[in-house]
């Protein structure tokens, strides 16, 4: 069970490795408050059902990082599997909710999470999928050694060989 979570191995070719850039860390207070009006007025515009996704994504979001900061990566993987199959499943995850999710993660995470967000989003929508009963899902994490940056690592999400997060293309 364990194994589907983790797949050691270098990122698939094209992935980017590490998101660098801090967009929240550079921006003054002035303009984080303008940042934040606009992501509220994007929002707005969404449908309500996408609210509830991004909702419960941010709480997701706000959990795995904590989580991470305090247990290691196998528990946490499998304290997620446990909780995401010990509750009552809700309808089935179809093609069309997977991208939705993935998209939710992504969302959240690049707005909350300014640095290195690939593991965080990766297991909000391994959660989201596993509570649609979708066990497909393969969570891998990549880690590459170079002289000039050290040591590197990526995390993204894989359904029948499809990048849904973490990927170049992915949303």
């Amino acid at each position: 069970d364990a194994d589907r979570f983790t797949s050691p191995g270098l990122k698939p070719e094209g992935l980017p490795l590490l998101r660098t850039s801090s967009t929240l860390q550079s921006r003054s207070p002035p303009n984080t408050l303008k940042a934040l009006a606009r992501t509220i007025r994007k929002l707005w515009r969404h449908p309500w059902q996408n609210w509830g996704l991004l909702l419960h994504a941010a709480a997701l979001t706000a959990c795995i990082r904590g989580g991470l900061s305090a247990t290691s990566l196998s528990r946490m993987t499998r304290t997620l599997r446990r909780v995401a199959t010990g509750l009552p499943q809700w309808s089935a995850a179809t093609p069309r909710y997977r991208l939705r999710a993935a998209w939710a993660a992504h969302a959240v995470g690049r707005r909350l999470l300014p640095e290195r967000p690939c593991l965080t989003q990766a297991l909000v929508l391994q959660y989201l999928l596993l509570r649609r009963g979708d066990d497909a899902a393969e969570l891998h994490i990549g880690v590459t050694k170079d002289e000039d940056t050290g040591l590197q690592a990526h995390a993204w999400v894989e359904h029948s060989g499809q990048v849904l997060i973490g990927g170049t293309g992915a949303p």
